[in-house]
């Protein structure tokens, strides 16, 4: 389980609600590695008012965390990024914005409680710049919720145990976005559990259709990392398989 790549991880210290220090980025640095991780992208929160990580001040601080990894002996090849908050000012905040792989895409995290109205003028503005949505963690997004109430109550059981059909599926939101060139990531914190039920089944729901692209840890601290990182893999493979479950794991974007 080597070579893997964490797309999502807030592992730079005292940037945002991630890492509190340069004791606890190492420590997580550590377990990523050990379980099998290559590369992390770090990605603190830009979100206006309250997290102002510009991209020199972001780079900077993974240099220097970098530096600090190889001081310890820990094989984890570090990769500065944001996780850019979705609201009416990202488009101008794009300008610089670090960008994964050659279609140039961003990490963008849509606020778990909004409508999809935001949704397509975001589509909009990425492509008028050139760039292209990563969307993380949808599973945790009413935005993305399969729509059942044109399918009444056995539609509703039906997408609660997993098992919307695949006809219905391609006329939602995810299936859409994806058709206009977004990606989306998954957390393994929600495969493992750690939101709650519903975000567990809808995120195996999302892996059934072949939604992710791929998989990041969206770590925040040490505490009960190695505990998700197992249980989330163990859930991911045992739905898809080992090689498809890894395979989403080494995802080159």
């Amino acid at each position: 389980m080597k070579e893997m790549i964490d797309y999502h991880c807030h592992l730079l210290p005292a940037l945002d609600d991630g890492a509190t220090d340069l004791d606890e980025s190492l420590k997580m640095a550590r377990i990523l590695s050990d379980f099998g991780f290559s590369t992390v992208y770090c990605t603190p929160h830009l979100i206006s008012g309250s997290y102002e990580n510009d991209p020199p001040r972001v780079a900077r601080t993974t240099q220097i965390l970098q530096c600090l990894l190889h001081e310890a002996g820990i094989p984890l090849k570090l990769v500065a990024g944001c996780e850019h908050y979705l609201d009416e000012s990202l488009p101008e905040r794009l300008t610089g914005a670090f960008t994964i792989g050659a279609e140039k895409r961003v990490l963008v995290e849509v606020p778990f409680r909004s409508g999809p109205e935001l949704l397509r003028p975001m589509v909009d503005a990425f492509t008028r710049l050139g760039l292209a949505p990563l969307l993380a963690h949808p599973e945790r997004c009413r935005a993305f919720e399969p729509a059942v109430a044109e399918h009444g109550l056995r539609g509703a059981l039906s997408v609660m145990l997993g098992r919307q059909a695949a006809e219905d599926f391609e006329q939602g939101e995810v299936a859409a976005l994806r058709r206009s060139g977004c990606l989306f990531q998954g957390n393994l914190g929600s495969f493992a559990g750690f939101y709650g039920s519903d975000i567990r089944e809808r995120a195996l729901l999302f892996l059934r259709h072949g939604v992710y692209a791929c998989i990041g840890s969206d770590a925040h601290s040490s505490a009960n990392l190695q505990r998700m990182l197992d249980a989330g893999f163990k859930a991911i493979a045992s739905e898809v398989g080992t090689d498809a479950a890894l395979g989403l794991f080494k995802a080159v974007l």
